[in-house]
């Protein structure tokens, strides 16, 4: 019974394994697309460049993750937000959404700031995703075959531990490829926005001036601090020079009294 038990787990599992196909009604899905797979699975990127007044950068920003916050029905979330109030103020922030969420964040957008730059990409996760269809079908079908085996195994306990041992196996793979899948289908049906908002054209004309006077007494005590650094570097150099000189001069002195 050991034997036969060992011997069918073996050639399910080859099996199993061989098994790459899709099943029928997968496939019937895939070629009622017909030229319009590709087209359902891009996953769309968009970016933004905004310019505005220095005083309005931060006002935008804030704007802007309002809107998504308002935008529930469309899952906007915000992935990722950055503001710096340095010399030059400037904010970057990243956001997920429905199309029609996206499509409402940038018309906000561009009321509220000069549009410098718009792009947007395009990514083609057909194949990925059909690869994980294909994939966790193949593996459901090998979990339905290994608890039917298992039910076979009941009065063998070795051949139902390996069994149990290969479901859990399966199961944690199921579970991976539907978390992938997940992940992927995620990105079909929302889309990404970044947004990048500073003030370079927007700038008043006194503000570099106004920068190069603040930071002056830095730069200053760093020019100092470099000519230290050089004399300090140079003065071992200058004495070698000078006693190299001395000895040359010397020589020279000796040989043209060795020559009268």
């Amino acid at each position: 019974m050991k034997k036969c038990l060992a011997l069918y787990l073996v050639l399910l599992t080859m099996v199993a394994c061989s098994k790459v196909q899709a099943p029928a009604e997968l496939k019937a899905d895939v070629f009622s697309k017909g030229q319009n797979a590709a087209s359902r699975y891009l996953a769309y990127e968009h970016s933004i460049e905004l310019d505005t007044d220095e005083e309005k950068v931060f006002e935008l920003f804030n704007k802007a993750i309002a809107n998504c916050h308002e935008a529930s029905e469309s899952l906007c979330t915000v992935l990722q937000s950055n503001f710096n109030s340095g010399r030059s103020a400037h904010a970057s922030l990243k956001f997920r959404a429905k199309p029609q969420g996206i499509q409402k964040l940038i018309g906000s957008l561009r009321q509220q700031g000069q549009v410098t730059d718009q792009s947007t990409t395009a990514e083609d996760l057909a194949a990925p995703i059909e690869d994980s269809s294909k994939k966790l079908a193949m593996m459901q079908d090998y979990r339905s075959k290994l608890e039917t085996l298992r039910t076979r195994a009941a009065n063998d306990v070795d051949a139902l531990i390996k069994v149990n041992r290969e479901l859990a196996q399966v199961q944690s793979e199921i579970e991976a490829a539907e978390g992938n899948k997940a992940h992927l289908l995620q990105r079909v049906e929302t889309e990404i926005l970044n947004v990048r908002i500073s003030s370079k054209e927007k700038r008043s004309f006194w503000t570099p001036v106004g920068y190069a006077l603040s930071g002056f007494k830095a730069d200053f005590s760093q020019g100092i601090a470099s000519v230290i650094t050089a004399s300090a570097y140079m003065i071992p150099w200058l004495a070698l020079f000078v006693f190299l000189f001395w000895v040359a001069r010397k020589l020279w002195r000796r040989r043209n009294i060795s020559k009268t």
